[in-house]
């Protein structure tokens, strides 16, 4: 790959340690399978090259102080454990923006006002944040990072997606579980890309369907998806009324629609797939047949 890098772009430039200076008119990227550094001039690069680059390689971004740097070197280039938090358990939330950050001083003031005084704010792309929080003093409501993302929505005029890791002993594992929930954000952010708030328990019936047998996705398919391809919010309206926890009127509230044209909606759904509504079992299926729903269309695209 180096080869071809050098072939492609003519300022390319290869570090064996990471450079102490880091230019704004130049991209950095670290090699995690090489464990070395490479530069390239912001102008040779289009934003073609920027995207597949960035999927293939770790962007370095300057970070705002000492211990910023020292985590940001702990999860992506195989640095040394933060010695003032080893040994305690802590987890990432990542922040990725649908464009480049705003002020960085501006953006790191309206973040941490939301949590404790030791959390970590370390800047990892041009467009993701990493919030390093303490298990002591976390933020554990799903409301208040939902009102946190709805802040800076408002305040920035951005895009926002927000995934809310677990917490795991800081060893030299940690950089470990960071990366494969990292991977994990990306993956399901692609086929979710209308929520704004992530978790493992969110995403988790999106990683099963993605490892579910073949034979299992094609009865899925023939048995839901093809007998409801014409009236496919049908389905949305069942996965709605599992979310708001079978109760129909929160349903109907949240769907806009009356409650009578709930009741249809669901009894047509069992009429035609046989499945109940008012069981988990059903529940179960309907998200796999939903997410595996959203798969096709995204192939397609």
């Amino acid at each position: 790959m180096t080869v071809h890098l050098q072939s492609l772009f003519s300022t390319y430039q290869r570090y064996q340690v990471k450079p102490d200076t880091l230019s704004e008119d130049v991209y950095f990227f670290y090699c995690t399978q090489l464990d070395e550094w490479f530069s390239i001039t912001k102008d040779e690069v289009s934003a073609r090259d920027y995207e597949w680059l960035s999927m293939l390689y770790h962007e370095v971004i300057a970070t705002a102080n000492a211990l910023a740097n020292d985590w940001y070197t702990f999860l992506y280039t195989q640095g040394d454990i933060p010695l003032k938090q080893a040994s305690q358990h802590m987890r990432v939330i990542q922040l990725v923006f649908a464009s480049d950050l705003p002020a960085f001083e501006d953006l790191s003031e309206a973040i941490l006002s939301f949590f404790h005084s030791d959390a970590i704010l370390v800047q990892s792309t041009a467009q993701q944040l990493l919030v390093i929080e303490h298990k002591a003093h976390s933020m554990n409501n799903k409301e208040d990072f939902i009102a946190l993302i709805r802040t800076l929505e408002a305040d920035f005029f951005a895009n926002i997606h927000l995934y809310q890791g677990e917490f795991y002993k800081l060893d030299e594992d940690f950089p470990a579980h960071f990366r494969r929930e990292a991977q994990w954000f990306e993956e399901c952010r692609h086929y979710k890309s209308k929520e704004y708030f992530y978790s493992f328990e969110a995403i988790l019936p999106i990683l099963l369907t993605k490892q579910m047998p073949p034979s299992i996705l094609q009865f899925i398919e023939q048995q839901i998806l093809i007998p409801l391809q014409s009236d496919e919010e049908l389905l949305q309206t069942i996965k709605v009324f599992y979310e708001c926890g079978l109760n129909s009127s929160v349903t109907s509230k949240k769907l806009h629609i009356h409650r009578n044209t709930l009741n249809y909606r669901l009894q047509k759904f069992q009429d035609i797939t046989n499945i109940s509504t008012k069981s988990m079992d059903g529940a179960i299926i309907v998200y796999f047949a939903s997410f595996l729903q959203t798969f096709s269309k995204n192939a397609q695209k």
